[in-house]
């Protein structure tokens, strides 16, 4: 809704002042309504002290006629709505008013704003010295006083409204002379546009006709316009050359564009080049790393089909012997189908004769020991082979939730023999909750780390391979007590191809690559080495979890503890039994198995 600078004159002008007459009514009444409420406060003071005076004597000499009669006394006054006189034990001696005052529970008002009732309720003890004898009760109607007040604030107001309609129509007529001095500036301000639009700025310009300061606006309005039109005139100077200037840079533009897009082109070229290099890379460290653990495997491998190719040998002897005695067997079931009795006492001879010349109780139990040993030794092979499958393989980008304590496992038996050359390998593996993780950069990551630290052992020495949540962190610690590194070393080692082996012995590759790997993940790697005394590598991986399964702890380090224990125990018995003397049980078994130290809460391997 458009209002007019006329209404909004007559309106603020209107509200000014019915503010300031609003104040100054409120002002007015409240000071009236104070000076009204002392004045009642003081009058009833007064007529309760004179009540108490009058009944005083009548009290002492317990006068109930005198009582009743100056109660009746009292309300003569016609502001006085009742008058009660109680002994000094709280009885009613004398009463008289309104009876529905009379008869309810006396409340003291101290201030006329406490009154709900429309009486003022006050009250005088009577007493002579310092004894009191009784009390006397008033209630003092304040309908009179509110009566004024009302009729004062009334005529206030009216004389307010009287007042705003004077100041209304004033201001009526000061807005209408405004108006119309600045509709002609309004018209030149509508007209501006149509001047921009034709190119003709007369229309624009608004006379001046006064002297006032409507006037000088009106001449600093045709400055304006005149300025306008130099302004109008230059811009349409500039508009012609800057079309020009499009036009070219159009061309230039649509140029540029299909040569940034043929650059993008070549750059995602690049980055996919660039990255599967990178992959190449990182494969090719890995099997680097296969190579040199390739020793270790096949001794590995070899230790398992050498008491296997043992067993075969000795289950060829027992397939002889039961063949031989299968001939024996079919010889008499012919004789005895025959009815050859002279046949059949033969082979029956020959029978018993062969069963006295081999143990087939022992053969039996040998059987099956055999059997069961030639399967362990299969189940390791297929375990070892599936290790270096998983490890060798190329790695995807596929995170997935998984105990880091089985990357370490895993790690730690493609690596036991490289470790065993020159010491021994510990594992202190503490529960972890399962986290998301990229399953063959970690094995690589810890394999390297187990690697290095071997590398660095001299004789007897040990790698500890430790684990333990810490907060919302899962570490991983790699301790040698090995030749340790300079400060030198230490700057440079997650450098790409910085080595300090022999040639032909590392890639250098294999410490930067885990140190982006573990980046990967969101983690560090942090370093603690001494010169003479060793190194520690610790890795720092964030527990992140995506599904439901929160804070789910692994207890598949408990598994594999059982499972190790019971392959080391099957080993072992069947190394220390020997029952047949062409059974090659030489080798020593518990070269190949992992031995957990339950005090420690670890691992060994």
């Amino acid at each position: 809704m458009r209002v007019t600078l006329t209404a909004k004159t007559i309106v603020g002008t209107a509200l000014i002042e019915a503010t300031l007459l609003l104040v100054l009514v409120v002002t007015a009444t409240k000071f009236m309504a104070n000076i009204a409420n002392e004045n009642l406060i003081k009058r009833a003071d007064t007529a309760s002290q004179l009540f108490a005076t009058t009944t005083k004597n009548a009290v002492l000499s317990f006068d109930l006629a005198s009582l009743d009669a100056i109660s009746n006394d009292v309300l003569s006054n016609p502001d006085i709505v009742y008058a009660k006189v109680y002994d000094d034990e709280g009885r009613l001696l004398a009463g008289a008013g309104d009876l529905s005052f009379l008869s309810r529970p006396f409340e003291l008002d101290e201030f006329v704003e406490d009154v709900t009732d429309g009486v003022f309720d006050t009250t005088t003890v009577i007493s002579e010295g310092d004894l009191a004898y009784g009390r006397v009760e008033l209630g003092i109607s304040i309908s009179n006083m509110q009566a004024t007040i009302n009729k004062v604030t009334g005529w206030m107001a009216v004389l307010a409204v009287f007042e705003i309609a004077l100041v209304a129509l004033f201001s009526w007529f000061l807005g209408a002379y405004l108006t119309k001095q600045l509709n002609t500036l309004r018209k030149g301000v509508k007209n501006i546009t149509t001047a921009i639009d034709s190119g003709h700025f007369d229309v624009a310009r608004v006379p001046t006709d006064s002297e006032d300061e409507i006037a000088e606006v009106a001449t600093s309005f045709n400055s304006l316009v005149d300025n306008l039109e130099i302004e109008y005139q230059r811009t349409q100077s500039f508009q012609n050359a800057l079309q020009g200037l499009n036009r070219t840079l159009e061309m230039k533009v649509k140029r540029r564009t299909q040569q940034v897009q043929s650059q993008n082109e070549e750059l995602t070229q690049i980055n996919q080049d660039l990255k599967s290099t990178q992959q190449k890379l990182l494969q090719a460290e890995k099997m680097a790393s296969v190579g040199q653990l390739a020793a270790g495997v096949a001794h590995e491998i070899n230790n398992p089909v050498g008491f296997i190719n043992s067993n075969v040998s000795s289950l060829k002897d027992y397939v002889q012997t039961y063949s031989a005695l299968s001939v024996l067997v079919d010889q008499l079931t012919k004789s005895i189908k025959e009815n050859n009795n002279a046949e059949r006492d033969q082979v029956c001879e020959q029978l018993i004769a062969f069963a006295e010349a081999q143990d087939f109780a022992f053969i039996n139990d040998d059987v099956k020991e055999l059997i069961a040993d030639t399967e362990d030794g299969l189940n390791r092979v297929i375990e070892i082979v599936k290790n270096m499958k998983s490890f060798s393989r190329a790695d995807s980008d596929t995170m997935q939730l998984f105990d880091i304590n089985q990357c370490i496992s895993t790690s730690a038996k493609m690596v036991k023999s490289k470790v065993e050359q020159k010491g021994e390998l510990i594992l202190e593996l503490q529960a972890l909750p399962q986290t998301l993780i990229n399953v063959g950069k970690i094995n690589q990551v810890v394999t390297n780390l187990i690697v290095n630290a071997a590398q660095a052992l001299d004789t007897d020495g040990k790698v500890i391979v430790k684990s333990y949540p810490q907060g919302n962190t899962i570490v991983v610690e790699v301790k040698d007590n090995g030749s340790g590194m300079d400060k030198q070393t230490l700057k440079n080692i997650f450098n790409p191809f910085f080595t300090t082996k022999a040639e032909g012995e590392g890639t250098g590759l294999g410490l930067s690559i885990s140190f982006e790997i573990i980046q990967e993940h969101g983690g560090f790697i942090e370093v603690d080495s001494r010169l003479g005394e060793g190194s520690t590598f610790i890795l720092s991986l964030p527990i992140s979890q995506d599904e439901a399964a929160q804070n789910i702890k692994s207890d598949k380090v408990d598994d594999l503890e059982e499972q190790h224990i019971s392959d080391s125990q099957t080993t072992n018995d069947s190394k220390t039994e020997e029952p047949m003397p062409q059974k090659d049980l030489s080798h020593d078994n518990n070269d190949n198995d992992l031995i957990f130290d339950n005090d420690e809460d670890g691992e060994f391997l």
